[in-house]
């Protein structure tokens, strides 16, 4: 009875080893110029292993970078459960957090692919912004409003304060990331532009 489970235990090892490969691929070369020979190679597999988990060299382009994605996603997510306390503060740490991960080698990798190829595969682009941004504003959004049932906030349009909020939040920092310009943030810097941006956006909705 322990056979098919076992497969499926290997199954998912062989995923992590072929999308740990691939990233390593496409980070270096983009999608072009990496084949799936090398994405194999990368990840310690045979080419035909590749193809079985994943179909074709798009699809798992795709999976790699969506599956970051979700990843930054569930991250973001943790930091939102709790809602209580000090509104600033938790505002603060909330901002803090989405902005390190929005400034992040890991995350400006994946836009900066993500938007090389979206032209080609406008899936890409798809489903980077659907597992990314949309689901963050989302999540946001429902944070937000659980403070204005606390009376802290007074919003009109929970996602539309959601947007904003992440986008002050940023500050220049993560288009100078994303550039090239400012390879890492410093806490200094990711504290000094979010408590800008947290003042702003309480002089926007406060109750």
């Amino acid at each position: 009875m322990s056979a098919p489970a076992r497969r499926t235990e290997l199954s998912a090892v062989k995923r992590r080893q072929i999308l740990a490969g691939a990233r390593l691929a496409f980070g270096a070369l983009g999608y072009e110029r990496a084949s799936v020979d090398l994405v194999a190679s990368r990840a310690g597999v045979g080419k035909a292993t590749v193809y079985n988990h994943f179909g074709d060299k798009k699809a798992l382009f795709a999976a790699c970078y969506s599956e970051d994605a979700d990843e930054i996603r569930e991250e973001l997510r943790r930091s939102l459960q709790a809602v209580g306390g000090d509104p600033v503060l938790a505002m603060r740490r909330v901002g803090e957090k989405l902005l390190r991960i929005l400034a992040s080698p890991a995350f400006v990798s994946l836009h900066r692919h993500a938007v090389a190829e979206a032209d080609r595969f406008p899936e890409v682009g798809e489903t980077f912004f659907a597992r990314g941004p949309m689901v963050v504003y989302g999540a946001i959004a429902g944070w937000l409003k659980r403070w204005e049932e606390l009376g802290v906030l007074r919003l009109d349009d929970p996602r539309a304060a959601a947007i904003q909020f992440v986008l002050l939040c940023q500050g220049d920092l993560v288009v100078r990331a994303q550039l090239g310009v400012l390879p890492l943030p410093s806490p200094a810097e990711v504290r000094a532009t979010v408590r800008r941006a947290i003042r702003t956006f309480l002089a926007a909705y406060r109750a």
